[in-house]
């Protein structure tokens, strides 16, 4: 009993570092990716462990494009997604066919009132104020929605560097008074890349600790079942 006790111990450590590799590489994956926050597994114990994201702020890197912006600060950008609005930090916008401004991947980002904002793709230079107003010449057209939610853990990842709330819930979310927009300029991830290397490398080492303690028992196992067998 006391074999079988250690082996499920054993399983379950090389199946928690198995989980904690796959965050990390997610994490060196995105080493790249504007706005992306880094995840960590939090653990308790072998059977409670949770994901804990670090919504720390990025670096500021400047890109000269005037419709890239950066949130200094708290918040989110609010996107109009196929699958209801989601929350993201990445701030790389552009202008579609139709001159709506948009995400990446063609979402439409949320003004305030919850509308889209549209600029003429023809029109004079745009301009992003600290407060997020956007305009194009002379003329306002909008201004950024930017929120926030109080207790970040009610957040979860989604694909596309978004966040939505866990359980399908729509998060609440608040109006950040004077969120300090930066145009021209993106946030770079959280992620220390050294640090990822280093737990990467821990992580390893210790999924082969637990490899290693069951075939130790295995081979244990194997012993007392040939000796029973010869007494037989």
């Amino acid at each position: 009993m006391a074999y079988d006790s250690g082996y499920i111990d054993a399983v379950m450590g090389c199946l928690v570092q198995e989980r904690n590799m796959d965050i990390i590489a997610n994490n060196l994956a995105n080493a790249t990716t504007a706005g992306f926050k880094g995840d960590r597994l939090i653990f308790n114990d072998l059977m409670t462990r949770q994901v804990q994201t670090n919504h720390d702020q990025g670096s500021l890197q400047h890109t000269g494009n005037p419709l890239d912006v950066a949130i200094v600060g708290r918040g989110f950008f609010q996107v109009q997604t196929p699958n209801g609005i989601r929350l993201t930090r990445n701030g790389a916008l552009h202008m579609n066919a139709e001159g709506v401004l948009v995400d990446g991947n063609g979402n439409p980002v949320l003004g305030e009132g919850g509308q889209g904002i549209t600029l003429n793709p023809n029109g004079p230079a745009v301009s992003i104020g600290a407060d997020g107003t956007v305009m194009q010449g002379r003329e306002t057209v909008g201004k950024l929605s930017v929120v926030d939610v109080t207790d970040k853990a009610l957040l979860m990842k989604e694909g596309a560097n978004f966040f939505t709330g866990r359980g399908g819930k729509t998060p609440p979310v608040t109006p950040v008074e004077g969120a300090g927009v930066e145009q021209g300029y993106l946030e770079t991830t959280n992620i220390q890349v050294a640090r990822e290397m280093v737990d990467m490398i821990q992580t390893f080492r210790a999924f082969e600790s637990y490899q290693k303690i069951i075939h130790s028992i295995q081979a244990m196992d194997n012993s007392c079942i040939n000796r029973v067998g010869r007494s037989a």
